[in-house]
């Protein structure tokens, strides 16, 4: 099973941009990619519900990551 993540940030504008989309070999690969590109660390509230639900959308600042562990 792969884990495809997708990580955006939002221009001065109020755009989405695109800055990471990947693949990572398990959720706990998906939350280090996450955590390198966010300005904080996701808390464990947050690690918890992306387990339990296999993936999810994440806001941390002005970057958004979704993450699907469900990806073939």
């Amino acid at each position: 099973m792969t884990t495809i993540v997708d990580i955006s940030t939002i221009d001065p504008r109020g755009k989405c941009v695109p800055v990471i989309h990947c693949t990572a070999a398990s959720l706990t690969a998906a939350l280090r990619i996450i955590d390198s590109a966010a300005p904080a660390p996701a808390n464990p509230y947050v690690r918890r519900r992306l387990r339990r639900e296999h993936g999810g959308v994440v806001c941390i600042g002005m970057v958004r990551a979704e993450v699907d562990a469900t990806a073939g």
